[in-house]
């Protein structure tokens, strides 16, 4: 009997196994997720808490005899808990087509959505048409696609640009949370603003005191998310930021915002952060999203010839709650039976007489005539 339940640490060993069967290509949020997976063993009690209390990642395991078969690990988009990422399902090949993946989506939907959960979105590459079937007939709808790019080791910045100049971008400050979300905000459509519901802490920014070139990007990695941002002078507000994420020591991965009203800025603010990462010594894997959304930066990334390493589709699904509404019951007036009538013969010449005449003729009958007093 297959049983469903979170991840402990005793499963570890079997649950790396249980990723390696993963050949189709994945998003780099899953692929760093992996290292970090073996902590969640220790992280089980979240089950028997609200899914807003949450502090870490939840994952759920498919086991059968003490043999784990299948795995869903599931994380929050954004602190207001509203929005859930698939990160992993994964299915052992031997146990495939038993219906193992729908029984783990159904139980992550009952799970997160019974706590608040309203949407629940997922990366899926094109190549994998059995995981596209699966979400689609769970629920999900195909929203967007999504394109990796990966710098190459060779690469080189144009001579003619001034990809290392500074001036106009500038590492973000505390003072820009508010900015960060309306400029994020801007540039999502309105579906995934609706899927998403970010909120402004989730933009949130601690300042890095900037003595030196070493220090700086000793701390920026320390702190694993930080963003630089290119600012209007004359409005003053944000017109382009870039979201790094330093999942390790040597992976990088960059996600642009650039406003649609400055969209010739796009091929300038991927050579600047390019730049400035190559200043900072912050050399390895860096990789970069492209949404199709945005056109301006797909067509920026496209032109400054970075290497394409996948292209998934972005899924979504909504689960709505219908409000219970406080059932009314409606008090008719009651029925009111007419008494019961006796049905008399009439003589013939009263058969034919008006309506009103017959009921006095019927009343005088039915009444009982006393004799009269001697």
């Amino acid at each position: 009997m297959i049983k469903i339940g979170p991840l402990f640490a005793i499963d570890t060993a079997q649950t790396r196994a249980l990723l390696r069967h993963q050949n189709e290509p994945m998003p780099f949020e899953s692929f760093c997720a992996e290292d970090a997976l073996a902590l969640r063993g220790f992280t089980f009690f979240q089950h028997w808490l609200p899914c807003n209390l949450h502090i870490a990642p939840m994952a759920y395991i498919a086991k059968e005899d003490s043999i784990v078969l299948g795995l869903i690990s599931i994380s929050s988009v954004g602190k207001s808990r509203a929005c859930w990422r698939i990160e992993h399902l994964v299915v052992h090949p031997n146990h495939r087509g038993r219906g193992i993946a729908q029984e783990l989506l159904r139980f992550a939907f009952a799970t997160f959505a019974s706590q608040g959960a309203a949407h629940f979105v997922a990366e899926v590459s094109d190549q994998n048409s059995a995981a596209l079937s699966l979400l689609g007939n769970s629920g999900f709808r195909r929203c967007y696609r999504v394109t990796h790019y990966q710098v190459p080791v060779d690469f080189e910045l144009p001579v003619s640009s001034h990809a290392e100049d500074s001036s106009g971008f500038r590492l973000a400050i505390p003072q820009d949370k508010q900015a960060l979300y309306q400029l994020f905000q801007e540039c999502l459509p309105p579906d995934l603003r609706v899927t998403y519901e970010y909120v402004p802490d989730d933009f949130l920014v601690s300042e890095v005191p900037t003595e030196s070139f070493d220090k700086l990007s000793r701390k920026l990695i320390k702190r694993k998310v930080w963003y630089w941002v290119s600012q209007d002078p004359d409005r003053k507000n944000l017109t382009a930021a870039v979201r790094v994420l330093a999942h390790r020591e040597g992976d990088f991965h960059l996600e642009l915002a650039v406003h649609p009203g400055w969209a010739h800025t796009a091929e300038d603010t991927i050579l600047f952060t390019l730049g400035i990462m190559r200043r900072l010594n912050m050399r390895g894997v860096i990789s970069i999203k492209g949404f199709d959304y945005q056109p301006h930066v797909v067509k920026a990334i496209e032109k400054l010839g970075l290497e394409r390493t996948g292209t998934f589709s972005l899924m979504a699904r909504d689960h709505w709650v219908r409000a219970k509404q406080k059932r009314v019951v409606r008090k008719e007036a009651p029925i009111t039976l007419p008494s019961p009538g006796i049905n008399l013969p009439l003589p013939a010449e009263r058969r034919f007489a008006p309506a009103h005449l017959r009921l006095l003729s019927n009343e005088h009958l039915l009444r009982k005539e006393k004799p009269d007093s001697l």
